[in-house]
């Protein structure tokens, strides 16, 4: 499966069922957890470029859920939901995610926040059911997406310093 890394961003797809991408912060890994989990800010950053965040609402506890999505300048929403599996504030989330567009089948998601230097390497792990979704998932052009958005929130994580 293919891979694209460059500087401090990576995305590829892995064994068959996974989908890794991570991005290095500038900000300790505390600070970079609760920007990231941080819904009042997230209008700032989440999604990619032309996506207007309509709804951001979690309960972040182990059992809470969670639901964020976005319109696009056609006016097509993009809802993800789930619940939280583990936390480990300032270190490590996991938690299911479904697309409601796509109810049938539910992805796990292990978010990792691990000190680099005096910044952040964030790691996220996306384990879909079966190959078929991980590869539509990728053909789908998911890697625009994610890249643009942890541009966008280095950007948000950057100015909200201080």
């Amino acid at each position: 499966m293919s891979s694209n890394e460059s500087g401090n961003y990576l995305f590829e797809g892995r064994g068959d069922r996974e989908i890794v991408m991570a991005y290095s912060f500038d900000a300790p890994p505390g600070r970079v957890f609760e920007v990231w989990n941080d819904t009042s800010g997230m209008g700032n950053w989440y999604g990619p470029e032309g996506h207007e965040l309509i709804v951001a609402e979690q309960d972040l506890r182990v059992g809470g859920a969670w639901r964020y999505g976005t319109r696009d300048e056609s006016g097509e929403e993009t809802i993800l939901y789930g619940v939280y599996q583990e936390i480990e504030p300032g270190s490590r989330m996991v938690n299911t995610e479904i697309f409601a567009g796509l109810p049938d089948f539910e992805t796990v998601v292990t978010s990792t926040f691990e000190a680099e230097g005096a910044g952040t390497r964030m790691t996220t792990v996306v384990l879909h059911p079966a190959p078929e979704s991980r590869d539509g998932a990728m053909a789908w052009g998911m890697e625009d997406g994610v890249r643009q958005t942890f541009e966008r929130f280095a950007a948000h994580l950057a100015a909200s310093e201080g």
